[in-house]
Formats: C-alpha cells, sequence, structure tokens
C-alpha cells in the first residue's frame, strides 16, 4: 500500500472514532481529532488542497483547546446551546464571505479547486466553533458540509475520505437526534 493511502486510512479511522467519541460526549474525542487532522493535513498538502490543509491544521489546533475546554468546565455550566435564525443567516452569509476571499486567495497558487475546497473550510472552521462550544445548530452545518465534501474528496480520488464523509453524515444526523434529546431534556 502507498505511504500517502497508508496515511489517509489512519487519519479516517482516527477521525471516525472522533466522531463517534464526539457525539457521546466523551473529552477523548479530542485526541483522536488531533491525530486524525494531522495526518490529514498531510494527504490534502500532498493533493493540493490548500484549504483543506490549513483547516485541517486548524483542527488540530481546535483539538488541544477542546480537550483542555471539555475538561476544565463543570458539567452543569457546558449543556447544549440554542441559536436564533438571525444568528445562523448571519453565519451562512459570513462563512460564504469568508469562503470566496479563501477561495481567491488559494486561485493565486495551484491549489485544486480552489473555491469548492475554500467553501469546505470557511464553513468547518464555523461549524467547528459551534461544535465547541456546544451549539446545537453544528449539527446542520455539519450535515451539510460532510455531504459537500464526499463530492471533492471524490473528485480528487481521496476515496478513502469520501467514504468517512459518508460516515460522518449519517454520524452527524445521529449527533442532532442524540443532543436534540439531550437538548429537550434540559
Amino acid at each position: 500500500m502507498k505511504t500517502l493511502l497508508l496515511v489517509e486510512v489512519i487519519s479516517v479511522l482516527c477521525n471516525i472514532i472522533f466522531l463517534v467519541l464526539l457525539t457521546k460526549e466523551k473529552k477523548q474525542c479530542w485526541i483522536y481529532g488531533i491525530l486524525g487532522s494531522l495526518t490529514g493535513a498531510y494527504v490534502f498538502y500532498e493533493n493540493t488542497y490548500y484549504s483543506e490543509t490549513l483547516l485541517y491544521g486548524f483542527y488540530a489546533f481546535v483539538g488541544v483547546y477542546g480537550y483542555y475546554y471539555w475538561g476544565h468546565n463543570e458539567p452543569a455550566d457546558f449543556g447544549i446551546k440554542r441559536t436564533s435564525i438571525r444568528s445562523i443567516l448571519a453565519m451562512i452569509l459570513g462563512g460564504t464571505l469568508a469562503g470566496l476571499g479563501l477561495g481567491y486567495l488559494m486561485s493565486t497558487t495551484d491549489a485544486a479547486n480552489p473555491y469548492y475546497d475554500a467553501m469546505s473550510t470557511s464553513f468547518g472552521i464555523l461549524a467547528t466553533f459551534l461544535e465547541l462550544y456546544k451549539y446545537f445548530v453544528a449539527w446542520g452545518f455539519w450535515i451539510l458540509i460532510n455531504a459537500y465534501t464526499i463530492w471533492l474528496y471524490g473528485i480528487k480520488d481521496l476515496n478513502f475520505f469520501a467514504f468517512q464523509m459518508v460516515i460522518y453524515t449519517s454520524l452527524s444526523i445521529y449527533g442532532m437526534v442524540t443532543w436534540h434529546k439531550k437538548m429537550v431534556s434540559q
């Protein structure tokens, strides 16, 4: 097996473990997220998806912060939060503008599909912050982002990552249902 393909498989396995543990709200999820993100960043860089490379580097950094943050908050103060429709619309606008700006910057390099890649990255960063602070709306963003990146990774023949996103989309739906039940009972 080629080295790059092996690194992709390792990244995918770590990332799936991360999401399963995240849906269960386990602090250890962040360790797998860090490992999956670092290995994924390498694969994306080698495939000239530079915005995804930045995104996965960002995910690794957030993983360190998430591990710390989730370990230093009282469970009673760390419940699932709601957000307004107006805020969601502002997030969509901001994510779109950020994606267009990043896409423009990446179009000046040899990046593959710079605008498509940048949209995934901008909304991935947004959803990560929402997830980190346990905003329920994060799952809606993740469902859409994960479904979108099945196609994005598929056009670059990153088939294991595309398969990961099929699993992520399903797990994001599960996470949304699980967190909704918990939110209603709070």
